[in-house]
């Protein structure tokens, strides 16, 4: 029992010391050596994979282990720094973190640079390029802050795979960036249509599956299904005669077999959706019509053409026109049953068919040009609408709903009637567009932009959407509405609708007397299509308009065809209404119009007078400088 308790008293002894050793500054010290050795191995195995990283030259490896290596380091340089001795600090940061921080000053910037880039890459892929420029500058000192560094420290070069690596990246964010700023450049295609810019790009390796179905899909955003299929080839003939793009045209002409293999329904060319009603409707008919051809006035494919006239040609055939407030007009449309739809008038509906068959009698190549049926069919369709306007310049939205006011597609109506006011010269049409330009912008303002519920009986339906606030910019044109008036209600739409582009660079370009940069300030090019020039000459009458987004020259003689004398000649950029007094024999007017993009268009007409008249020479200019409200006001 004694040798027991002396045995523990030893221990109890023995245990004290040691506890009273530990508390010694040299037992600390031997503590925070053995801490940090211990810490800078793991610097060390972390630096020899970090360095084993770097030959291997995957960027994406390096910068995901950048963070925790430099950790390592971090921690072993607190730790190495609490241990006393300025020479055992100074050993052991030359064993682990020497070597730790030149693996670290080799990639620093390469990292930097490397996470620079992608945060560039995702705002971009946001389309955002509110900090690019001030990026890209960041980006560019890095750069030169790292050759700067590597030559100061005398560091081993970066394996070539690294730099290729970031050279690559570099190059494509310089592309990307100047890609999206032809897409914030009103003036650019990929700005207007992104997504047609980019189907082009891809289209030569679609299957023909592929190629069907992106036919049928929404004609600006490619995003869901349509109901009318003729605005693709527009948009891509308007693209087309932008850029003369072969790829545009090819594409178009790559639809129309597409078509007559996948969208005609009895012959009748319509898209699933309209199939689907067992109708063929005049709405439909006439804006894949008007689309198409629209597509064939930008890209000269003598294919489209023709496919426009067939389908003109099959509706008459097949639809019979009737009679309705005196005009002779065509139903809503015919069933696949041979159902005739009803005669009543909806302005939008008619005045598009009347703008389709338009076009056609003044197309030469047309099967319908100058056919007397043709202009019947445009002025009965056109003067069923206007009998219907009120004083106060409104157009029902049909004839069966006098009471409401169509505050939806009345834009949309003045729009076309405004290409058939100049087109013929109708100085009765230029009033009706006048008068509903007015009405839109006085009853229907910014604070009440459509008829409500509220407005019954002035109400049926909604068709909320930027589409029937801008189209009535046209009529606004027409009607003198003042230009910064205008330019409010384009503001207007933009913030109503943010979500919904406007295109005002295609919008009405067709029609060209309206300026681009009336629409948006920023958009600085000039319409290019050659000056329009429509002539006609009976009964002793001899008129013309000419058509374009700015003239800057006109001449018009008229000339005997027997000696080459010149009885009459012209050369005022202003609208003509002259009596010209002309002895008996043959005659020849002539006519020349210069646009501001530099192009000339001619035309003449040949006059045989069997006896000694006058002759009334009319001539109506329509551009920026000469305007509908300007011509009914003297």
């Amino acid at each position: 029992m004694k040798k027991i308790i002396q045995y523990l008293l030893a221990a109890i002894l023995l245990i004290a010391a040691f506890s009273l050793l530990s508390t010694t500054p040299l037992a600390s010290a031997i503590t925070q050596y053995s801490s940090a050795s211990v810490q800078g191995e793991k610097l060390k195995k972390a630096t020899e994979h970090f360095n084993s990283l770097i030959a291997a030259g995957d960027l994406n490896l390096i910068n995901a282990n950048y963070d925790s290596f430099t950790l390592q380091l971090k921690q072993t340089e607190a730790l190495i720094g609490q241990v006393p001795g300025r020479l055992n600090r100074s050993n052991l940061s030359a064993q682990y973190v020497r070597p730790a921080k030149i693996a670290k000053e080799r990639t620093i910037y390469e990292v930097s640079q490397y996470r620079l880039m992608n945060m560039i890459d995702n705002r971009f892929m946001q389309a955002s390029l509110e900090n690019a420029g001030p990026d890209l500058a960041k980006l560019s000192r890095l750069e030169e802050r790292s050759r700067a560094i590597k030559a100061a420290g005398n560091y081993q070069l970066l394996s070539v795979k690294t730099t290729q690596t970031l050279i690559e990246k570099r190059i494509q964010l310089e592309n990307d960036y100047s890609k999206l700023k032809k897409t914030f450049n009103a003036n650019e295609p990929a700005f207007l249509f992104p997504k047609l810019t980019e189907l082009k790009t891809n289209w030569a390796v679609l299957s023909e599956g592929e190629k069907k179905e992106f036919i049928r899909k929404d004609p600006w955003t490619l995003a869901g299904n349509t109901k009318y299929l003729g605005y693709l080839p527009k948009h891509l003939g308007f693209l087309y005669h932008l850029t003369g793009e072969q790829d545009y045209k090819k594409m178009v002409q790559d639809m129309l077999p597409l078509y007559e293999r996948y969208y005609f329904k009895k012959g009748r060319f319509q898209s699933p959706e309209y199939q689907n009603t067992g109708w063929w409707y005049r709405d439909q008919f006439a804006r894949d019509g008007r689309g198409l051809l629209e597509a064939y006035q930008y890209t000269q494919l003598p294919e489209v053409l023709r496919f426009v006239d067939s389908q003109a040609e099959k509706w008459i055939q097949q639809v019979p026109r009737g009679r309705n407030l005196g005009f002779t007009v065509f139903p809503y449309g015919i069933s696949d049953k041979g159902e005739t739809g009803p005669l009543e008038i909806n302005p939008n509906q008619n005045l598009q068919v009347a703008s389709l068959f338009s076009e056609l009698y003044w197309e030469p190549k047309s099967r319908f040009y100058q056919s007397p049926l043709a202009k019947d069919i445009v002025m009965n369709e056109v003067g069923a609408v206007l009998a219907l306007q009120k004083k106060n310049g409104s157009l029902p939205l049909t004839q069966n709903l006098p009471l409401v006011e169509d505050t939806n597609y009345g834009g949309y109506s003045g729009n076309m009637l405004y290409q058939l006011a100049q087109v013929w010269g109708n100085e009765k049409w230029m009033k009706a567009d006048v008068e509903i330009g007015k009405w839109l912008y006085n009853e229907y303002t910014m604070e009440h932009p459509w008829n409500t519920p509220a407005d019954a009986p002035n109400y049926a339906i909604d068709r909320i959407g930027s589409f029937n606030l801008i189209s009535r910019v046209q009529p606004f044109y027409a009607a003198g509405i003042p230009d910064e008036k205008v330019q409010a209600w384009i503001q207007f739409s933009e913030t109503r609708f943010p979500n919904e582009k406007l295109y005002l660079m295609e919008r009405w370009y067709i029609s060209q007397s309206v300026p681009r940069d009336y629409l948006d300030k920023n958009i600085t090019r000039k319409n290019q299509l050659p000056p329009k020039l429509y002539t006609e000459a009976a009964d002793r009458t001899v008129s013309a308009r000419m058509i374009a987004e700015e003239i800057t020259d006109v001449k018009i003689t008229v000339v005997d065809t027997d000696d080459s004398s010149v009885p009459f000649s012209y050369s005022e950029i202003e609208d003509l209404k002259k009596e010209i007094p002309l002895k008996s024999g043959k005659y020849k007017v002539n006519f020349d119009v210069h646009e501001a993009n530099g192009s000339i268009t001619q035309a003449s007409k040949e006059l045989v007078l069997t006896a000694d008249h006058s002759v009334q020479l009319e001539v109506k200019l329509f551009d920026r400088n000469h305007r509908f409200y300007e011509k009914l006001e003297h």
